[in-house]
Order: C-alpha cells, then sequence, then structure tokens
C-alpha cells in the first residue's frame, strides 16, 4: 500500500526524530527548496536534500532543547498543512513557545518545497539577539 503525503510527511518527522537522515533524504525531492524569512537567524534559501538538512541542523542549533510539537495534520492532494508549536530556550535560557505553520508541497510523490510560517518571527530574532 502507498503512503499517503501525509503519510509521508509523518515518516519524515519520525525519521528525523529518530536521527535517521537516510530516511528522511528519501522523502525529499531532488530539487527540494526551504525558504526562510530574512529576519530569522536560519534566513535564506535551502535547496535540495543537503540543503534541507543543513537548515534542520541551523535550526536545532539556533535554539537549546528545541520541541517540535503537531497539533494538527491536514493533507490534500499535493499539499499538506502542518501546525505546530516550538518550544525551546534561546541561548541566554530564555523559554518561549511558537506556534507555527508549515506547508509542504509535493511533485511526484515527494517533497518539493516546504514553506514554514512562524507566529512571530520578530520576536525569534529578538530571542536569538539576547547575549549569554
Amino acid at each position: 500500500m502507498n503512503q499517503s503525503n501525509k503519510e509521508k510527511v509523518q515518516s519524515m518527522f519520525a525519521a528525523l526524530a529518530g536521527g535517521d537522515l537516510e530516511t528522511l533524504k528519501s522523502y525529499l525531492h531532488p530539487d527540494v527548496v526551504v525558504k526562510e524569512a530574512d529576519c530569522l537567524p536560519f534566513a535564506g534559501v535551502y535547496r535540495g536534500p543537503e540543503g534541507y538538512l543543513e537548515l534542520v541542523q541551523k535550526v536545532t542549533g539556533t535554539w537549546v532543547d528545541p520541541d517540535f510539537s503537531v497539533k494538527a495534520m491536514l493533507g490534500e492532494g499535493d499539499l499538506v498543512v502542518v501546525v505546530s508549536e516550538l518550544t525551546a530556550k534561546n541561548k541566554a535560557g530564555t523559554f518561549f513557545t511558537m506556534p507555527m505553520t508549515e506547508v509542504f508541497y509535493f511533485t511526484d510523490g515527494r517533497v518539493s518545497e516546504v514553506r514554514p510560517y512562524y507566529y512571530d518571527t520578530h520576536k525569534l530574532a529578538e530571542l536569538n539577539a539576547q547575549k549569554y
């Protein structure tokens, strides 16, 4: 039985949580692209599976003990929307919670684009700028 796109995103998250980067990459289209907002500490455009992994490292390395909690996941055709919450501390030790949404687009059965939307990108930039 083939996985639905929603199940593929769930499997990606499970692979990432388990440190299985090869499985994670198998769900990514060779031309996958992720664009992060310019004001974020991990701003930029990340291309290809290696670029995706680079972004994951930057995001998880920016915060202390980051945890992404999925609240809802909706799949329709070549689109999956994930509503989640990021909880972490910044390097100064300030705890925060940030609602976010990610939209996953699929091409040829694999993730070809991810659009992350953080509730307050400026707050994340401020938290990142706090000194130790």
